[in-house]
C-alpha cells in the first residue's frame, strides 16, 4: 500500500493523465496488460510506483520516463535480469513494489 498521498489515474486532472499516458507508452507491453494480480489489495485497489510520484507530475514524468527507457529491450541486461535486480533492491529496501 502506498503510504504517501497520491493521485490515481482515475482522479487525475488532464495534465496528470497525459503524464501517466506518456509514461505508459515507454514501458514494455506486458506492463500495459493490466494490474499484476499479486499487487491487487484485498480492497480491490492496486499500488503503483508511478502513482507514488503523482503529486509532482513533471518530476514523475522525468523520473519514470527514465526508468521506462532503461526497461527497453536490447539493452545490456535481459528482462529476467532487470526484474531480479528490481526484486533484490525492493527486498533490501523493505518495499512491497
Amino acid at each position: 500500500m502506498t503510504w504517501i498521498q497520491h493521485i490515481p489515474y482515475e482522479q487525475a486532472d488532464d495534465d496528470l493523465k497525459r503524464a501517466y499516458e506518456a509514461i505508459r507508452q515507454l514501458y514494455p507491453s506486458e506492463y500495459a496488460a493490466g494490474p499484476v494480480p499479486s499487487l491487487v489489495r484485498p480492497d480491490g485497489g492496486t499500488d503503483s510506483i508511478t502513482t507514488a510520484h503523482s503529486l509532482i507530475p513533471a518530476a514523475m514524468q522525468h523520473m519514470m520516463s527514465g526508468l521506462g527507457v532503461l526497461l527497453q529491450p536490447g539493452l545490456g541486461l535481459t528482462r529476467r535480469q532487470q526484474e531480479m535486480i528490481a526484486a533484490v533492491v525492493s527486498v533490501e529496501n523493505s518495499c512491497f513494489y
